[in-house]
């Protein structure tokens, strides 16, 4: 092969490392996985329920309904749209925790027990 007129030079990268694991260790360690990935995704949920009461307070026009007033109808928007806000932001936060731990590297060495 190196007699090859258009080959150079080949390079084989053909080792490769054996994992060997138990059903209910694998079981166990993709569980944790899915629990902490679930936490990365998790503020896409409050951050639409904050946009949403964003858009609300923002170009509704309140009424009088169901006997309560346009003011308290108005209120409770603002207090749901503050409300989201907040648990938007812990979110948020959760996520950027466990962003790591959701690394397919990270799912990697804990199966390799690295």
């Amino acid at each position: 092969m190196a007699n090859n007129k258009y080959i150079n030079k080949v390079c084989s990268n053909t080792q490769s490392d054996l994992i060997e694991i138990t059903h209910d260790k694998l079981e166990n360690i993709l569980i944790k996985y899915l629990k902490e990935y679930r936490k990365t995704i998790e503020w896409m949920t409050p951050l639409g329920l904050f946009l949403s009461f964003l858009l609300t307070c923002l170009f509704a026009d309140f009424k009088d309904f169901l006997g309560i007033s346009k003011e308290i109808w108005s209120a409770i928007m603002y207090i749901l749209m503050a409300l989201s806000l907040f648990w938007t932001l812990y979110t948020i936060c959760v996520a950027l925790y466990f962003f790591k731990r959701t690394s397919i590297e990270y799912l990697i060495n804990k199966i390799r027990n690295d």
